[in-house]
């Protein structure tokens, strides 16, 4: 099971005469299916077909590359997609999609929004909590470095801080990376939340 935040930059965004609020954003990408047209869109920055679209969603989902996929497979989320997902992004302001034609396309607004997934897998730790760890770590070590606890007596003060500092600017920097280059919908060729 996935623990699952949706981070946004850019506050509202501006598609012609109509503003894509942050609720409305949310609650698009609130759906899986939903989010992986995002993604694919936001990566390819062009009109698609339907075709192509729910191919690569239909792959995301099942775990599997086109080839694999059954026709089946492709023509529920083809289906899904056409009659419910694509509409209601459509209605949104977050696509323009011609179901006569079967292409669509993401708007300026949504074209230029920055999300993020923190995608927390089984057994692995969330950022913040990970942070939480790392402050009650740096906070124990400074206080039995004050009163002289055991070994600690033998470290001094300044060098507890600039462990301390060098621990949260590492774990920041990690932080930053992971972001920027996997969480991002749209930067890498999977979504975040589809594993390998």
């Amino acid at each position: 099971m996935f623990d699952e935040t949706i981070a946004l930059t850019g506050g509202e965004q501006h598609n012609e005469n109509r503003h894509l609020t942050e609720d409305e954003v949310f609650e698009i990408l609130s759906n899986r299916r939903r989010r992986f047209v995002f993604h694919f869109l936001k990566r390819h920055r062009r009109r698609v077909y339907l075709r192509e679209l729910a191919e690569h969603v239909a792959a995301w989902e099942n775990g599997k590359s086109i080839r694999e996929l059954s026709s089946a497979e492709t023509k529920r989320v083809k289906t899904a997609l056409h009659q419910h997902h694509l509409p209601k992004m459509d209605d949104e302001g977050f696509v323009e999609y011609d179901s006569g034609r079967e292409t669509v396309v993401l708007t300026d607004g949504a074209a230029d929004l920055e999300v993020y997934l923190d995608v927390v897998p089984g057994a692995d730790v969330p950022w913040s909590l990970y942070y939480l760890g790392v402050s009650a770590f740096g906070v124990l070590a400074i206080s039995l470095t004050e009163f002289d606890v055991g070994a600690a007596s033998l470290v001094p003060d300044l060098g507890i801080g600039i462990g301390f500092c060098v621990a949260v600017l590492v774990s920041a920097g990690a932080h930053t990376y992971f972001n920027y280059s996997r969480l991002r919908l749209g930067s890498t060729t999977r979504p975040p939340e589809v594993r390998k």
